[in-house]
């Protein structure tokens, strides 16, 4: 059982305490932990062995290669903590097929603590975790949770100079406003870990207090997407206003394009769940949230016949389309449409990138390369929008939109709903 902890007796430059590695690691507060450390490993998913190993290496640099962040600069190449994570999984044989002893061999050989493992092979996460390969999980995982540590310290900072304001203009009195400071608990478990999220959602402009549902509004398109919170860092600036809506794109390759970052989006608010439910299930103590993006059906109705490309499963276009981006093969002439666009709206496809590079052209895509979610024995196809990543795509989101984008909490209390809900495995 994780521990419970008071916000306000922590501070980001409190002592490490000594671990006992002959006892059960229980993650730390993330507060407490420094960034570069043994801690961080276990944080983020690795097992004990696992971590013990790599903190040995690390700290036993050798003197030839790149340097660590932590040397001198030498203005050479430098590898970061989190890439060297990263790089212990490079030589791991992947798992992509409907096989869970594979699966299992991989996260035992990435060294992935059985927590982590559990949460990544929850049965009834399979069809989505099926979309993608155990590496992709694995390092989605790391990434998430690292991201989400340096989020919490950097809302920790953000707690700790608000304290010092209210004590300068309180003249060094605190009283209750310390003790609402530690209380904030949106979409969190009154004790324990779960509440560290929404600890950071409180110190976190931009992030609404309303927990998530789904929303509509008449004459606009409503467009959702699911993330863990630390990896939208700079979103909003401290005033909650939209600064970079950069940190919202998708890196390549992805359904529509092999080369480019794009920024992905759906109409169906299942979808978004069903991933924020996943990220929860798979997160530490970090906050999922989803993003909420209302455009007026009017501007989208305004774009130019070129601007705007629509594709669908089962359309030849669509399957050669999927297949060219995911295995970053060039566009011939009469697909170059959906590149220029500033919008293309079409089926999400789903499986691994390994798969699509299996087959030996586009006409080997099939029906299984669908997403599609709905009431069992009705299930259909899910759809996407996607806006260019270039000038015109993110001035087209930020004119037509974005500048009013919500985000959702989307806390532990909705992964127990939504799993209550889906009790049986996919």
């Amino acid at each position: 059982m994780n521990p419970s902890f008071n916000f306000l007796t922590l501070s980001p430059d409190s002592p490490l305490p000594a671990i006992d590695r002959s006892t059960t690691f229980h993650p730390l507060w993330p507060n407490t932990v420094a960034l570069i450390s043994y801690e961080t490993l276990v944080y983020v998913g690795l097992s004990e062995a696992k971590a013990t190993e790599l903190w040995s290496r690390w700290i036993n640099w050798p003197t030839q290669g790149p340097r660590r962040e932590t040397d001198p600069d030498d203005g050479g190449l430098v590898v970061t903590f989190k890439d060297f994570i990263i790089g212990s999984f490079e030589n791991q044989v992947d798992a992509a097929d409907d096989n869970d002893q594979q699966w299992q061999a991989c996260l035992n050989g990435s060294g992935i603590a059985v927590d982590v493992q559990n949460a990544i092979m929850d049965p009834r996460f399979k069809y989505l975790r099926l979309s993608q390969s155990c590496l992709y999980w694995v390092i989605d995982t790391v990434k998430m949770r690292y991201a989400g540590l340096e989020d919490i310290q950097r809302s920790s900072r953000e707690r700790d100079m608000q304290l010092r304001r209210i004590a300068t203009h309180s003249g060094g009195n605190q009283g209750g406003s310390g003790n609402q400071g530690g209380s904030g608990n949106q979409g969190g478990t009154s004790q324990g870990q779960r509440s560290v999220s929404g600890f950071q959602q409180q110190y976190t402009p931009g992030i609404g207090p309303d927990i998530w549902g789904s929303a509509s509004a008449s004459g606009h398109t409503v467009l959702f997407k699911a993330l863990d919170q630390g990896r939208i860092a700079g979103l909003f600036d401290e005033a909650g206003t939209l600064d970079r809506i950069s940190t919202l794109l998708s890196s390549p390759p992805s359904d529509f394009s092999g080369t480019r970052s794009l920024f992905y989006f759906t109409p169906n608010h299942q979808v978004a769940v069903y991933h924020a439910s996943y990220a929860t299930r798979r997160a530490n103590c970090e906050s999922i949230v989803i993003i909420c993006l209302r455009i007026p059906n009017a501007a989208i109705e305004s774009l130019s016949a070129s601007d705007i490309q629509r594709v669908y499963w089962p359309s030849n276009e669509w399957k050669e389309l999927i297949w060219r981006c995911r295995t970053m093969n060039s566009l011939p002439l009469y697909l170059r449409k959906y590149r220029n666009a500033i919008l293309v709206i079409g089926t999400i496809s789903r499986k691994p990138h390994s798969v699509y590079h299996a087959m030996n052209s586009w006409q080997e895509v099939t029906e299984r390369c669908l997403l599609r979610l709905g009431p069992p024995g009705h299930e259909s196809p899910t759809v996407q929008y996607v806006f260019s990543g270039e000038d015109e795509g993110r001035q087209f989101l930020i004119e037509n939109g974005a500048r009013n984008i919500k985000v959702f909490p989307y806390p532990q209390s909705e992964l127990e709903t939504w799993l209550a809900a889906n009790s049986s495995p996919d």
